[in-house]
């Protein structure tokens, strides 16, 4: 079922963890026309988070966790 259509967007939380073998089979098999991957933690071990360039696409937007907590986006970390 997933494999058999295109499509139109796919949101990966958690994007971080996409360079896995398990989820780049995943990843790579869907087709979509769009995808956007999220994480709070864009760091791997195994220096593969390069991969996520050609698999989901470039990085669009970096926040700072202190910025987005002084400005009230998130708690602030006690």
């Amino acid at each position: 079922f997933l494999c058999s259509r295109e499509w139109g967007f796919i949101l990966l939380d958690e994007v971080h963890v996409v360079p896995a073998a398990m989820f780049r089979r995943v990843v790579t098999t869907i087709k979509a026309h769009s995808k956007l991957g999220l994480t709070a933690t864009l760091v791997r071990e195994d220096d593969k988070i390069a991969d996520l360039n050609y698999m989901i696409g470039p990085k669009l937007y970096e926040a700072n966790w202190m910025d987005l907590a002084a400005k009230g986006h998130i708690a602030n970390v006690q």
